[in-house]
């Protein structure tokens, strides 16, 4: 299988999602990093039409502050969230241990 659509893909991807997001230091990582995810999956498999109909919502959510632009901007900021995020156990352990402290 030729992968060079795949890389253009991708490229073309990346590139209009760094547009969408204005270049912004902690969103352009955050698109950068799901992107990538996404790409390196296994298990998933690459369809065109998904691809152009992915990249006509990011080039819509780029030029105008619209509907598109809102649903990206907010899938950005719960991947950027999630990426921050400690866990459960993470979190009980620092409640616990700032409670041992304060007594």
């Amino acid at each position: 299988m030729d992968k060079t659509p795949i890389i253009h893909a991708y490229r073309h991807l990346y590139r209009e999602l760094l547009r969408a997001v204005q270049f912004a230091p902690p969103h352009r990582y955050t698109v950068r990093d799901q992107l990538r995810a996404s790409f390196r999956d296994k298990s998933a498999v690459w369809d065109p039409e998904v691809s152009k109909r992915t990249l006509w919502f990011i080039q819509a959510a780029r030029r105008e502050a619209g509907i598109e632009h809102k649903v990206l901007k907010n899938l950005v900021r719960v991947a950027y969230e999630r990426q921050h995020m400690d866990t459960w156990k993470v979190s009980y352990r620092k409640d616990s241990e700032s409670r041992g402290k304060d007594v």
